[in-house]
């Protein structure tokens, strides 16, 4: 079970928060669990966790950031659940990605995409936890050796792109563990466990 922290890093480029994961083959397909304590939206505690079928599609997620909750799971045309308590229902497409603000959803569409390509998300705001469109650029580097805080690690790069703001990073994945991820988060502590990817140098 690879386990690890992040160091969130804000828009100004300074360390807003702390992101300590664990992620592991479950009994549908791939989960992923993290404990947040970040500053922005004020300081807070959050609560993330993803799951996914075997085809690395959606099978349910469930964040927590102390003042407002979300469930979320597909059905044939919508993600249903519900937000603070309230039932919601989000359109939803068998082909469609879900976005977070953790490295765990980025990593999840990677794990589906065999080249460049533009993509339908339903990105779900930060802290609000209100789900809205998105429209993402997701471009494939190539493998790589890339550097960390923890090590060196064989990984494939990748560039996201957010098609409505602009906004673009890199980043680098390796196994199912996103090992680098330049302006958003750094892996500053990592354990890989039995089946996690390992640090090459």
């Amino acid at each position: 079970m690879p386990a690890g922290t992040y160091t969130i890093i804000g828009d100004e480029g300074d360390p807003v928060g702390t992101e300590r994961f664990r992620c592991a083959e479950g009994a549908v397909g791939w989960r992923y669990f993290s404990e947040i304590d970040t500053t922005e939206n004020g300081a807070h505690h959050e609560t993330v966790d993803v799951v996914v079928d075997a085809d690395w599609r959606i099978a349910r997620v469930r964040i927590d950031s102390g003042a407002h909750q979300l469930f979320l799971e597909p059905s044939e045309d919508e993600l249903s659940g519900w937000h603070d308590g309230r039932e919601l229902a989000v359109a939803w497409a068998r082909d469609d990605h879900l976005d977070y603000l953790t490295p765990a959803t980025n990593l999840v569409t990677t794990k589906r995409l065999t080249a460049a390509t533009e993509l339908e998300v339903v990105f779900i705001e930060p802290f609000t936890l209100v789900p809205t469109r998105d429209h993402q650029r997701y471009d494939l580097g190539g493998d790589e050796t890339v550097d960390t805080p923890v090590g060196r690690f064989a990984a494939t790069r990748w560039t996201y792109t957010s098609l409505e703001s602009g906004w673009s990073s890199d980043l680098w994945v390796s196994g199912d563990v996103v090992v680098r991820y330049d302006r958003i988060f750094e892996l500053v502590s990592y354990e890989p466990g039995a089946h996690g990817p390992r640090v090459i140098g």
